[in-house]
């Protein structure tokens, strides 16, 4: 088949669908993947086809009032009101280039992000990925709320409340494109319904509950190990002492003030008697008991390392989650509270703290837990161990291969898988 792979996003949104393209490629596919030019160099390296998207996360991330915004707390609703919006120019050149990656390919799967924009229609078997559980359920809140055990009706109430909330944020994007309105209550109503939603996290966190939709499935992070060799530098760094402590904030390092992160971070780890990796962002300059690494491969660094400091993204806590490795969690906005809250609640992580609250007594509280509470540092090797058994993007592949079987028998489309 030829594949087409649509996501717009961080490194973090990217990478899994690379591991994703790897998984169907193993499997005889030629697949493409279509995204912003950050990451050209990344696919290629995946030895993937590449189609540009327009558009660039770091435009985002570095706008000066989101920092402002996010010093007040993790509400993505109020980010978003402060950025400037997409132009409706750049919102018609964005669905233009997703229709023509989409275009002549057997299968296309799409990012909620860039789903939003497109408009397979009939004429070719789809899917679509979501970060986080997104159909409604009376199992759990959904990702925007309190995650609090309140009981079925609370945590369907949630739900409603985000399918308003979705609606509101999605209407204009569709307007602007001349796209058929969503569903009104709930743009992705039909998504695990009408066709196949995956997501991509472990099912030590989540599984289906009972009232979600057939097609809709959890499967396991998608992981893409690279052929990369760690630069002699970094492996004398690790060789020199103790396990240092590793600092990724991954996306988000231009909303915090680098220069004073830094040392509230540094200050902690000296404490507890360990050195520090930080891994990209950060000031320019840096003591000698740091190392920074722009480009490194977290199944190399993370299991080497005493404790993970990040900001919480859903595939970065999955790599800390796959190391075996205690994390502590920064979470700043968007789905990285969510994340936070269910590492925490695994066991995989002392209490969240929250970016508005970041302060050094803070971090030096979590991170004591994590390097030198045993119970938890036993329980996140437990969770490693399980989270690395499992084969999250070639259940995807497998599951994605059999609905374009029943999509092509369904309409009479007699060619091979």
């Amino acid at each position: 088949m030829r594949i087409s792979l649509i996501v717009t996003g961080s490194r973090g949104d990217v990478q899994p669908f690379i591991a994703l393209g790897r998984a169907f490629t193993a499997r005889g596919h030629d697949v493409t993947i279509a995204t912003q030019e950050d990451f050209r160099e990344l696919v290629r390296e995946a030895e993937l086809g590449y189609t540009p998207l327009p558009g660039s996360p770091r435009d985002f991330m570095a706008h000066p009032a989101l920092a402002e915004a996010l010093q007040k707390g993790a509400s993505l609703f109020r980010a978003a009101r402060a950025v400037p919006k997409q132009s409706t120019e750049a919102t018609i050149e964005l669905a233009a280039r997703v229709a023509a990656a989409a275009e002549g390919a057997d299968l296309v799967v799409n990012s909620v992000l860039t789903y939003v924009v497109s408009d397979n229609g009939d004429s070719v078997p789809w899917a679509s990925v979501a970060w986080w559980p997104l159909n409604p359920t009376s199992r759990w809140p959904a990702m925007i709320s309190p995650q609090v055990r309140l009981g079925r009706l609370y945590n369907r109430s949630t739900h409603l409340l985000a399918a308003l909330v979705e609606s509101i944020l999605v209407r204009p994007h569709r307007r602007n494109t001349g796209l058929s309105p969503l569903p009104s209550f709930g743009p992705y109503r039909d998504l695990g319904r009408a066709v196949p939603l995956m997501c991509p996290i472990t099912r030590e966190m989540f599984t289906e509950p009972d009232d979600w939709p057939e097609l809709s499935h959890i499967t396991g992070y998608w992981f893409w190990d690279r052929q990369w060799t760690p630069s002699q530098e970094l492996i004398d760094f690790y060789e020199a002492g103790e396990p240092p402590v590793a600092l990724s904030f991954g996306s988000i390092w231009p909303v915090h003030q680098p220069e004073r992160t830094l040392d509230k971070v540094l200050g902690v780890v000296r404490r507890h008697g360990r050195r520090l990796v930080l891994i990209g962002g950060g000031p320019k300059e840096i003591p000698d008991d740091v190392l920074r690494v722009d480009d490194v491969h977290y199944p190399w660094l993370f299991p080497r390392s005493a404790a993970i400091i990040h900001h919480g993204g859903c595939n970065t806590t999955g790599e800390a989650l796959r190391s075996g490795t205690p994390q502590v969690i920064v979470p700043t906005f968007g789905d990285s509270p969510f994340w936070a809250a269910h590492a925490h609640r695994l066991g995989a992580a002392p209490k969240p703290v929250p970016y508005p609250k970041f302060t050094a007594e803070r971090l030096d509280h979590a991170l004591d837990i994590a390097l030198n509470d045993r119970a938890l540092r036993h329980r996140a090797s437990e969770l490693g161990e399980a989270v690395r058994a499992e084969r999250g993007a070639e259940n995807a592949a497998e599951l994605l291969e059999e609905w374009a079987r029943k999509w092509r028998t369904a309409h009479g489309d007699a060619r091979a898988i």
